[in-house]
């Protein structure tokens, strides 16, 4: 059916709310469908980047208590040294002086 025949025979108002209906079921369609679907995958994109970031943090944290751990063995590695070295010098100084 014509614009012009549909105009003549219902009217102006009839025909511009007929028109703005088609218009807002388009709009409805377009929304529910295609952006619907671009959102969603946008979504999963998203959600995959968050995914691998976590993976990332969570070896970070374990890397990062490794190393932790080895800088503690670390520490009371050199305290220990240094225990020892102090016992050492003490030793000697007194083997150089005479006492016990």
């Amino acid at each position: 059916m014509e614009f012009h025949s549909l105009v003549s025979e219902l009217g102006v108002p009839i025909a511009t709310s007929l028109a703005m209906m088609w218009g807002c079921f388009y709009l409805i369609k377009y929304i529910t469908g295609n952006l619907t679907e671009m959102l969603l995958t946008r979504f999963d994109e998203l959600r995959a980047i968050i995914i691998k970031l976590i993976d990332k943090q969570k070896e970070m944290e374990i890397k990062l208590s490794e190393w932790s751990s080895n800088t503690d063995t670390l520490v009371r590695f050199i305290m220990d040294a240094q225990e020892r070295e102090k016992e050492r010098i003490l030793r000697d100084y007194k083997k150089k002086n005479g006492t016990k």
